[in-house]
This record gives C-alpha cells, structure tokens and sequence, in this order.
C-alpha cells in the first residue's frame, strides 16, 4: 500500500494514457469509417450525375421513344418469322417427306434435338438442329435437293455431303448433314404441322 501510496501520481497518469490511447483508436476506427462512407456517397453522386446528364441529352426526343421501341419489336418479329421457333419429331418427319415428295427421293434419317448456338440480345436463343439424311435419287434429282436447299425459304445451311453416282443407272446415293437453324423466343408461337388426315369413307378407320 505505501508503494501505491508513493506512486499514486504515476499510476494515475498510466491510466489516463491507456483510456486516452483507446479513445484515441476507437476515434482513429470511426474515422475510417466515415471517410470510407463519404467515398461511397461521393461515388453514388458522381454515378446519378453521369445518368442525368445523359437522360438530359435525349430529352428533345422522349416522347418519340415508344414509337421507336415498337419498331424495333416490329422489326425484330418480321427477322423471326423466317425461322421456325421449334421442330419436333412431327416436324422433322413432314420436312423430310417434302423433300422426297419435291425431289422423288428415297430419304431415311435419325430424329434430332435442336441445341443452343447463341443467346441474342433480347433473351431469345438462336438454335440449331443438326438433320443427317440418307438420300437415294437420280443424279437430277441430286442436282434440284441441291439447288432447292440453297434457295429454301426456310434457313438451312449444307454442313457436309457425299455422293456415289453410278452413271450406268443414272442413280446417286450419299448422304447430307443440314443444319436447320430456329429461334426459342417469346415473341413466336409455335404451329404444330398440318397433316390432312386421308378421307377413307368411313368414321372409324379401323372399321
């Protein structure tokens, strides 16, 4: 105790240091944080003041915006309707069918699944179906799948082909790999394929 008593002065002073030392960091700690907030607001500021500005500039022609909008939809609709938006099985049977109704062909094929090529910038998704066909035909009729395939309306490209001409019998036989290309969006709707039911004469056909 007579020590304490001795040095009650310093101890005191040592106290006092300490407790200002942590006022001290715990200052130094909110400071920080200010500093860090008031960077973020300035950020945030800097940031609205950028927008508008940049709204202002386009202020003469806000009210022609909607107009426009719609003719960018409109425009971007009539693009899509050139590509079917899905091809099932259905599908694919009646667009082989065609070609071998068009050409005189014999076609064999294996179903195929259509898959993501790229993802456009309105959320739609441009697909595509990869088509391998077994075709059997006259040289001619080679000649008109190919040039009809180069002129369909239906967005087709030729991605390889062979071709085994026996002139003797004037018949080519091969193969061709088409890759049909759709589109998944929500601006189309998709149309199951029309096919006319035969008239046998009867209301039941397994009569």
């Amino acid at each position: 105790m007579k020590i304490i008593a001795k040095y009650w002065k310093l101890i005191i002073a040592l106290v006092l240091v300490i407790a200002a030392a942590l006022s001290f960091k715990g200052y130094l700690d909110e400071e920080a944080a200010y500093k860090a907030d008031a960077q973020r607001l300035r950020t945030f500021i800097s940031s609205l003041e950028s927008t508008i500005e940049e709204n202002m500039r386009y202020i003469d022609v806000q009210d022609e915006l909607e107009e426009a909008s719609a003719r960018v939809v409109a425009s971007r609709l009539e693009l899509y309707e050139h590509f079917p938006v899905e091809m099932k099985e259905e599908d694919q049977i009646m667009y082989v069918l065609y070609l071998e109704k068009l050409f005189g062909t014999e076609i064999t094929f294996s179903f195929s699944t259509p898959q993501p090529i790229t993802a456009l910038r309105d959320g739609s998704q441009l697909m595509g179906l990869t088509l391998t066909v077994n075709y059997e035909t006259t040289y001619q009729g080679f000649q008109d799948m190919v040039s009809y395939l180069s002129t369909d309306s239906r967005i087709t490209s030729v991605q390889y082909a062979t071709i085994q001409y026996d002139a003797a019998n004037d018949k080519a036989v091969g193969q061709v790999t088409l890759l049909l290309y759709l589109i998944d969006s929500e601006l189309m709707e998709y149309l199951p394929p029309d096919v006319k039911v035969p008239d046998t004469g009867k209301d039941n056909i397994y009569d």
